[in-house]
């Protein structure tokens, strides 16, 4: 495929109407060279910065029309499967990237892009603000924070441990259009399956779901549920420590219940176990902070509450019998 092409899939994926095999192409794109990924930054900026610094933009749309007349006669051999309307969307995506990447390298911040591909990944931005990546995640931000705010842009799952700065506000941009705003605390955000989940640890956030509708406050120990077909925020409070386990390297449990223990030691691990005893759902379970091989832990979980062990055929377990002292 040629660059421009992949541009238009840039474009799909942004406004929400890339497909399944579409996505897949991207990011094997996206994947293959640091170039494409940093051309897709810039791109997204097109989509959500290009007003974020105080910047006039007055790009010279017909001097760039020219200048990527002949890109647009690459994709010619493709008329029999793209309309002549996507074709123009092809040309309006090229003169916005190169009017852009021209006012960016005139007057803006360099712009970076951080991808957590396989493992987890952690960085430092510009202000002193720790952000923690899922892996599957990518945060895009300007190597240079300037202007009033502190924007990034978040695609996936990230921690943050915010520097506090109440004269800069710091906003995290979500894939959808919404938006969390803080000044100074630790928080974590969770795209997927139509779902879009803020839990705060510490301090006070501002959830915006949509752009253009002033969400509600959050604070420690708080969680929000943003569903999006359904169009409905639910706000809870979440005790539960290991909902951030991905960042803090390991699981904790004090005076848990062993049904969420087993749900916890699921998701973390990545696993299915079944807790057969309807008397033990409710026995409490107390553990330190552990990330041993879940081997062990159901070992010490059996020991604590004679429990027997037993790994199935397709590599989960069950948890049987048990006494709840």
């Amino acid at each position: 495929m040629k660059e421009s092409e992949y541009l238009i899939l840039l474009e799909k994926q942004l406004s929400g109407d890339i497909c399944k095999e579409e996505l897949t192409t991207l990011e094997q794109w996206l994947s293959a060279s640091d170039k494409n990924r940093e051309l897709a930054a810039g791109f997204r900026q097109i989509w959500e910065k290009t007003t974020s610094y105080g910047k006039t933009f007055h790009p010279d749309l017909e001097r760039d029309f020219a200048k990527v007349q002949a890109r647009i006669q690459s994709v010619r051999p493709m008329r029999a499967t793209w309309s002549r309307p996507l074709l123009r969307v092809a040309a309006g995506l090229a003169i916005l990237v190169a009017a852009f990447w021209s006012w960016q390298n005139l007057s803006g911040p360099e712009v970076q892009e951080v991808m957590a591909v396989s493992t987890q990944k952690m960085l430092d931005l510009p202000d002193g603000t720790h952000v923690w990546l899922q892996k599957g995640s990518s945060l895009v931000y300007a190597k240079g924070f300037s202007g009033n705010t502190r924007e990034v842009m978040l695609k996936g799952e990230g921690f943050f441990q915010v520097k506090h700065d109440p004269e800069h506000p710091f906003q995290v941009k979500l894939e959808t259009g919404g938006f969390v705003e803080v000044l100074g605390t630790e928080f974590d955000i969770k795209q997927e399956a139509g779902h879009t989940v803020v839990i705060v640890q510490s301090g006070k956030v501002r959830f915006s779901p949509q752009a253009d509708i002033e969400g509600p406050q959050l604070t420690a120990n708080q969680k929000a549920d943003f569903d999006h077909a359904a169009g409905k925020i639910t706000i809870s409070r979440t005790d539960n420590l290991n909902e951030l386990a991905w960042q803090k390297g390991g699981l904790t449990f004090i005076s848990t219940p062993l049904k969420q223990v087993v749900k916890d030691l699921e998701l973390y691990y990545g696993v299915t176990v079944r807790l057969e005893n309807p008397e033990m759902m409710e026995c409490p379970h107390s553990a330190p902070l552990t990330n041993q091989p879940i081997e062990k832990v159901l070992e010490s979980i059996s020991l604590t509450h004679q429990l027997r062990v037993e790994k199935t055929d397709k590599g989960g377990y069950i948890l049987s019998g048990g006494a709840c002292n």
